[in-house]
């Protein structure tokens, strides 16, 4: 199977048929692939182990692949990061948060806010790729449950940390020390060099990006206070 994401020619060897299903919206044709993966069997176990097999051999080894090509990552510029992403008028902002916090939440919130002004571009795993040494978020196959994704791309421009709270207020951090607190929603590959090359890439990234705190209900007054913080409005 061969697919484009992030402006890259990906072969995939798959056998299954869900993570050509997956890709639909990605599939093209090609001479020469940038990057090229197999899953063992191997890593599908490993996959299934790591979910107490919940899932299929099928569901795992499209996640298994993704691992993969997330390992690659780094000769690129790119590397995948954990995140509920979309374009707001001309900023790109994700969402960050450990799993069931409601970074997906604050996103719906969003779009229900803001209607069509509102695209997706990953709900769950963005690639973020460096062009002209900016940081770009591109949509992939994989993204979360809801199935959110476009196959375009966005020039990042916030990063928000999202925080279960009981009242709705959003701040700007400081940059310090942000680079460790994101490894934890980025795929880290193997290797001293690709790692070395990863933690560059996010300290760019950062560099280049308001980040910000929002601690945040449920409902969508949520939404109208941190679109009003990071979009500056009063």
């Amino acid at each position: 199977m061969k697919i484009k994401i992030a402006e890259l020619n990906v072969d995939i060897a798959n056998r299954g048929s869900y993570i050509e299903k997956l890709s639909e919206k990605y599939i093209t044709d090609f001479t020469t692939p940038d990057i090229s993966i197999k899953v063992t069997n191997e890593e599908i176990e490993a996959e299934r182990n790591a979910v107490d097999f919940k899932y299929g051999a099928n569901y795992c080894e499209a996640t298994a692949a993704y691992r993969k090509i997330g390992y690659k990552l780094p000769n690129f510029e790119a590397f995948i990061l954990h995140g509920a992403t979309f374009r707001y008028k001309d900023r790109g902002i994700t969402f960050l948060a450990s799993s069931g916090t409601g970074k997906s939440r604050h996103m719906q919130n969003w779009i229900t806010l803001f209607g069509d002004e509102v695209e997706v571009i990953n709900g769950d795993k963005p690639i973020i790729r460096f062009k002209d040494n900016l940081p770009f978020a591109y949509g992939t196959p994989w993204c979360g449950k809801e199935n959110l994704s476009s196959n375009t791309s966005v020039r990042l421009t916030d990063i928000c940390f999202i925080v279960r709270g009981k009242e709705n207020k959003t701040r700007l951090l400081s940059k310090e020390d942000i680079t460790l607190k994101l490894l934890n929603q980025v795929v880290i590959p193997k290797g001293s060099k690709n790692i070395v090359k990863t933690l560059e890439l996010i300290d760019r990234m950062v560099k280049q990006c308001n980040v910000w705190e929002i601690k945040c209900t449920a409902d969508i007054s949520s939404a109208q206070v941190s679109s009003k913080a990071i979009l500056g409005e009063k």
